[in-house]
C-alpha cells in the first residue's frame, strides 16, 4: 500500500521547486539564443549594398577619392559600395541627404573641409552642426589647392602672373561653390596682392576648369586631384600651391609660403561620416575597414596619384576632435574675411 501511494504522489507532476528550476533554465536558454542571434546579425554586417554619398559632381577631386575607396570597401566588406553624387549648395545637398538617412551603416558620406568646416561656419543660420549632427568614421587624407591658369596667357610663374594682374582692372576666378576653400584662397590672393577680384561660383570644379581652359576665367584655385591630369597634359599651368610644404605630385612647384606669401596657406582634408545615431559596433566595423583600405598598396598609390597625403591611423574619436577644431578655425576665418552667403 505504501509503495502504491508513493507512485501516485510521483505521478502528480513535478514539485513547485522543480518547475521553477525548469522555467529558469528555459529563460537562460532563450537569453542565450537571442544573444547569439544578435551577435550573428552584427557579425553579418553588411548584408546589402552600402551607399557612399559624394557631396559633389562626378569627376571632381572628392569623387575620385571616393571611388577609389569605394572599390576597396566593396572588396573588404564583400558587398557593393554604390557612389551617389549629390552636388549643389557647396556640398550641403549631399550633407542633408546623409542627415535624413537611416543610421544603420548602409549610408555613409565622404566629407571634407568645406562640408564640415567652411559651410557651417559661413552660412547663417547654420544649416547643420558638423560636430553633433554626424558620427565620424575616420580621416582619409589631406591636400592643398593649386593656383592654375590657362596656357594661352603665356604665363609660367607666379611673378609673371602678379605682373599681369596689376595691369588688369579685374581678375575673374572660379570655384566649386560659394564659401569653399577655393573661394577663400582666391579671396586671400586678391587681398594679398591688392587685386580687384570677381568670384564665379560653379556646381563643382569640373565646369570651372572647362571655362578656365576656354578663356572665360583668369585663374582658379583647385584641388590637386581635380587638376593634376590637366597640368600634366599641358591644358593648364600651375603657378603655386597653397600647402605648407611641396606636395608629391608637384615637387618642382613652389608654395606661396616659399615665395614669401605665408598668408596663402590652406589645407584641405577628407574623411568618412555616418548619420548621427549609427551604432558604435557598425562605426567600429567601418573604421577598421577604412584603416585597412588605407594600408592597401593599391589605395595608397591611387591617393598619391590624386595628390592626397594618406592620413595617419587614428581613432574615430580623434578624427571627430580634429573636425571640431578645424570648424572653429573656419569660424574665425569667416569673421575676419567678411565673406557672406545669401
Amino acid at each position: 500500500m505504501t509503495r502504491l501511494m508513493l507512485l501516485k504522489v510521483n505521478r502528480r507532476g513535478p514539485s513547485a521547486t522543480t518547475l521553477g528550476a525548469r522555467v529558469r533554465f528555459l529563460q537562460r536558454c532563450l537569453m542565450l539564443c537571442f544573444g547569439w542571434v544578435a551577435l550573428s546579425a552584427h557579425a553579418a554586417y553588411p548584408q546589402a549594398a552600402v551607399t557612399m554619398i559624394v557631396p559633389g559632381p562626378a569627376g571632381s577631386g572628392t569623387d575620385q577619392v571616393a571611388r577609389l575607396l569605394a572599390d576597396e570597401f566593396a572588396r573588404l566588406l564583400a558587398q557593393p559600395v554604390v557612389i551617389e553624387n549629390k552636388a549643389g549648395a557647396s556640398g550641403s545637398v549631399g550633407v542633408q541627404l546623409l542627415m535624413r538617412a537611416k543610421p544603420d551603416g548602409y549610408t555613409i558620406m565622404i566629407g571634407h573641409v568645406s562640408t564640415h568646416g567652411i559651410v557651417p561656419a559661413l552660412r547663417q543660420p547654420k544649416p547643420y552642426d558638423p560636430v553633433t549632427d554626424f558620427t565620424p568614421i575616420g580621416a582619409i587624407g589631406s591636400s592643398s589647392n593649386v593656383l592654375v591658369v590657362a596656357p594661352d596667357q603665356k604665363i609660367n610663374n607666379l611673378a609673371a602672373f602678379i605682373s599681369y594682374g596689376r595691369r588688369q582692372p579685374l581678375l575673374t576666378y572660379g570655384s566649386p561653390g560659394v564659401g569653399l576653400s577655393q573661394h577663400f584662397d582666391g579671396y586671400s590672393f586678391g587681398k594679398v596682392f591688392g587685386f580687384e577680384m570677381l568670384h564665379v561660383p560653379y556646381k563643382g570644379t569640373g565646369p570651372g576648369i572647362t571655362d578656365l581652359i576656354g578663356g572665360r576665367l583668369t585663374m582658379m584655385f583647385a584641388t590637386p586631384p581635380a587638376v593634376v591630369s590637366f597640368v600634366e597634359s599641358g591644358k593648364l599651368i600651375a603657378l603655386a600651391q597653397a600647402s605648407s610644404e611641396r606636395q608629391q605630385a608637384f615637387p618642382d612647384l613652389p608654395t606661396f609660403k616659399e615665395l614669401g606669401y605665408p598668408e596663402i596657406v590652406n589645407e584641405t582634408w577628407w574623411g568618412l561620416f555616418a548619420p548621427k545615431g549609427t551604432p558604435d559596433s557598425i562605426i567600429s566595423t567601418l573604421h577598421q575597414t577604412l584603416i585597412t583600405a588605407l594600408k592597401r598598396e593599391r589605395v595608397k598609390k591611387g591617393l598619391t596619384a590624386l595628390v592626397v597625403e594618406v592620413a595617419e591611423p587614428q581613432s574615430s574619436e580623434a578624427f571627430g576632435a580634429f573636425v571640431e577644431k578645424d570648424y572653429q578655425r573656419w569660424v574665425k576665418l569667416v569673421e575676419q574675411s567678411g565673406i557672406k552667403v545669401d
